[in-house]
Order: C-alpha cells, then structure tokens, then sequence
C-alpha cells in the first residue's frame, strides 16, 4: 500500500460533483475508468514497476471534524504498487516523493482546487508502513494471507474469528480480521457488536451476536 496524506483548508471539491452527494461519499476512487486497465496493472505488479494510477481514499474531516483543527481538514488516498519496486524494496526510499507527487497530480486533475487549499502532504510506502507497523508485512494492507486457513472463522487464525482476544476484555479488530482488508470499516463494526453484546448492551438495529 503507498499513501498520499493531505491537510487542507479546505475539503477536495470535484469537478464532478454536481449532485452535493459525490463529496460527502465516504470513498472515492480515481483513474479507474476502464476494465481493460486491468491487465496493465496486473503486468507492473509482476514486474516490479508502478502500475498506472489507480486510487482510493477519503476525506475524514467530512465526518468527523475532530480529526484536524477548527475549519482545517485530512484527505488521504492509497494505491496498491509492487513491495519490491524495481526489485529491491528499498527503491521506495529514492521514489517515494516523485510518486506522491503523480498522485497529487492525478487527484487534482478530478478536484481543481486541491493545490491551492492544500497545508502540507507526506507519503507513506509499503516499505514506510512494514517499518511501522511489522505485523503488516510487504506493506500488506490486508494483514495476512487470504487463503482457506486464514478466512471466515479462521481470520486471522483459527480460534480467534470471533473478535474476542483470549484474554478477558481485549478485542481483536481491523484488515486482520473477518472480512479484512477492503470491506470498509466492517471488522471494526463486527468487533463493535461483539463488545456491546459482551456488555450486554443493546443497539438499535443491531444483530443478535452467535456465541463462539
């Protein structure tokens, strides 16, 4: 995963958005116009090289305004790209700026006047994030391996797909739980459900919890 992170004046506003609706989505994805984009992107991920732009992302201060100060806001976008760029993942270290500016680029093709409302900006790379946060190895935004040991009951691994750690009170939630990486905010919903029904708290709406 590489990640563009912006702070603003003001949110993106995009040219498309003639119905107030497109700018208070959760998620937008830019430079996907095409299934036939596809294969080219698939060819750069085997070959080590960074595939057109493809990018999704958001602007949280939209929904919770405590995330910057007063009137300032948050964008991010993020992009799948090869670990191993050129071959040797410490290439990002040496591209990492020139990219996030081709991101910036390609975002502001669809909002006109992010330039101008933009504070400062940094990049994150696969590399950046496996140095952070090792658990998310090569830069893995889904936390682990999606293969029949490690999905449904089973993720992360088996025993723990209920949300519930093994020990009392902690909870186990993210990309490396049911249904991981990509399913938006799902994990932390499911986890949500299960802390509530441990508690023994209802939620309007909400399902009825199956016990482990």
């Amino acid at each position: 995963m590489f990640a563009l992170h912006l702070n603003l004046n003001d949110p993106p506003h995009y040219a498309a958005a003639q119905n107030a609706n497109i700018e208070q989505a959760f998620m937008i994805i830019l430079g996907l116009e095409h299934f036939e984009q596809f294969p080219d992107i698939v060819r750069c991920h085997e070959e080590g090289t960074i595939p057109p732009t493809v990018m999704w992302g958001s602007c949280p201060t939209n929904f919770d305004p405590s995330q910057a100060p007063a009137g300032k806001h948050t964008a991010f976008m993020w992009e799948k790209v090869p670990y191993r760029l050129n071959g040797d993942s410490r290439q990002w270290d040496v591209h990492k700026e020139e990219h996030g500016r081709v991101m910036l680029d390609l975002w502001s093709q669809y909002a006109p006047d992010l330039k101008g409302e933009l504070l400062d900006a940094f990049v994150r790379t696969p590399l950046d994030t496996e140095r952070t946060l090792p658990n998310m190895q090569d830069g893995d935004l889904l936390v682990g391996a999606f293969n029949n040991g490690q999905i449904g009951s089973n993720r992360p691994f088996a025993g723990a797909g209920h949300y519930r750690a093994h020990l009392g009170g902690w909870y186990l939630c993210g990309a490396s739980c049911h249904p991981g990486g990509n399913i938006t905010g799902l994990a932390g919903y499911n986890c949500a459900q299960v802390i509530l029904n441990d508690l023994g708290v209802r939620a309007e709406g909400a399902p009825q919890i199956a016990e482990p």
